[in-house]
């Protein structure tokens, strides 16, 4: 396992999510704009999703049960690879110089502007 891989993998399975939600401030009574990030990949080989988080060292994995389908069939269970906020950007530092896919770079890229960003202040 190297980065390469783990970079095609997140290009071909993943999901990068950065967006804006709004969050409940008990303390203040006020919701208020927050930030989210998170990265996942999800897929029914649970030796690959295992691999790569013990060779990442970051992250969670969580189970995925199986769906039934519009034909009323069930869908295989699945593994997530699921990072959030800082955790994602260190694997992105990580493996954007091997990513390809131009969406997934550019969410990739949002990321990475974000903690730079917010690094400065």
């Amino acid at each position: 396992m190297d980065l390469t891989y783990v970079a095609a993998f997140v290009d071909g399975e993943g999901c990068i999510v950065i967006g804006k939600t709004k969050k409940w401030n008990p303390r203040q009574k006020k919701r208020y704009l927050c930030t989210t990030i998170r990265m996942e990949v999800c897929n029914t080989d649970f030796d690959i999703i295992n691999d790569i988080h013990k060779f990442m060292g970051i992250g969670h994995i969580v189970d995925i049960k199986p769906r039934k389908t519009e034909k009323g069939t069930e869908t295989k269970p699945q593994k997530r690879w699921q990072t959030t906020h800082r955790q994602t950007h260190e694997v992105l530092k990580q493996i954007l110089p091997y990513m390809r896919e131009k969406n997934k770079r550019e969410k990739a890229k949002e990321v990475m502007d974000f903690y730079k960003e917010r690094d400065r202040e």
